[in-house]
């Protein structure tokens, strides 16, 4: 499971930055194709979940 990282946050599960590191209030994606393809978009990058430290 993917997360979307921007300046100093992530997208939450409404769609605005947050610097809440809580998986579940993050927009989870499940794969990384679509992850990378919304990070295109808005200009931010992925992050593994496992890789969050809660």
């Amino acid at each position: 499971m993917y997360v979307v990282k921007v300046f100093h946050g992530y997208i939450s599960k409404d769609g605005h930055r947050t610097r809440e590191k809580a998986p579940d209030k993050l927009l989870i994606f499940t794969n990384r194709k679509d992850s990378e393809a919304f990070a295109d978009k808005i200009g931010g990058r992925v992050k593994k979940v496992e890789d969050l430290k809660a």
